[in-house]
């Protein structure tokens, strides 16, 4: 029976192992992004360096992307988790953008519309000695608003004013050479 127990233990371990180590492969649609936060995250079980992947689409309307990413250890003994590097790829890009230090945010200007993939490298240390201990990220995303001008679908006031003006003087110099004459 002993011996039957520590299989199951042993059978049990390997399982919360696995699934901890397929924590960090992850890949998530994050649609179309708008001006609010779009949230993603991920928790880690097992030591290691893993990278995540989020898609998301650009509107026309956007002219970038911009956010954060929170680092918490929920255990007694500190896991040691840390954003790495987070890069972004596709839609308009010509080659891959990388950020080396997320901790105070993320900014990317100058994007097009299209479908972007952000790859999330985590790497989770362990400083504990003994027992399993649980790290997590927690991360917003948004759409910034373009930068580029935007062409006014109808004509400004000023634009009316400047054009009676000029036929007016037009009229004026008509009615100016007729009595002249």
């Amino acid at each position: 029976m002993g011996i039957a127990l520590n299989k199951l233990k042993i059978a049990v371990l390997s399982a919360f192992l696995v699934a901890g180590a397929q924590a960090g492969a992850a890949t998530t649609a994050l649609g179309l992004l708008g001006t609010g936060d779009t949230e993603f995250s991920n928790s880690f079980w097992s030591t290691g360096t893993f990278t995540d992947y989020y898609t998301f689409t650009l509107g026309a309307t956007s002219g970038g992307v911009g956010g954060s990413v929170l680092t918490t250890d929920l255990s007694l003994f500190t896991r040691d988790l840390d954003v790495t590097q987070l890069a972004l790829s596709g839609g308009t890009l010509g080659s891959t953008l990388v950020d080396t230090d997320a901790s105070d945010g993320f900014s990317f200007n100058g994007l097009g519309a299209g479908a972007y993939t952000m790859a999330l490298t985590v790497t989770v240390g362990n400083k504990a000695t003994f027992f399993s201990s649980y790290g997590a990220y927690q991360g917003t995303i948004h759409a910034q608003a373009s930068t580029a001008p935007v062409a006014s679908p109808a004509p400004e006031p000023a634009d009316f004013a400047m054009a009676l003006m000029g036929l007016a003087g037009v009229g004026f110099m008509v009615r100016r050479r007729r009595s002249a004459r």
